[in-house]
């Protein structure tokens, strides 16, 4: 669970400064992926669509249910306030081919490559 909530977390703190951004919102999300490579991208590419689609920037992801190919949860932050939220990167996608997960272990780490 952790690893899709650092994930989210990573996104959104690329793109702002996460500490300004206030959980007044929160989005229930069902994700699915054919494994879990291709679930946490399609995770991330959520993330990125409610960002882009609907100006939301998150902070806060909250998973209720997590499995091979499929993720719930409700991710929470704020519409884009542009008084006090600065975009420091556009972040335009996540590149498939060069993201995965590798357990080693017990410990699950992930390598996303975000599109600037």
């Amino acid at each position: 669970m952790e690893l899709f909530q650092n994930s989210g977390w990573a996104l959104f703190d690329v793109t702002t400064d996460i500490e300004k951004i206030e959980t007044k919102d929160c989005v229930p999300l069902e994700v699915e992926g054919s494994d879990r490579d291709d679930l946490l991208v399609n995770w991330v590419r959520e993330l990125l669509y409610l960002y882009q689609g609907s100006g939301y920037l998150l902070k806060e992801f909250r998973i209720s249910e997590l499995g091979d190919k499929m993720v719930k949860a409700e991710a929470c932050g704020e519409k884009i306030d542009p008084d006090r939220h600065e975009i420091k990167k556009e972040v335009v996608a996540i590149a498939y081919d060069k993201s995965r997960m590798v357990k080693t272990g017990d410990q699950w780490t992930a390598q996303l490559i975000f599109e600037v």
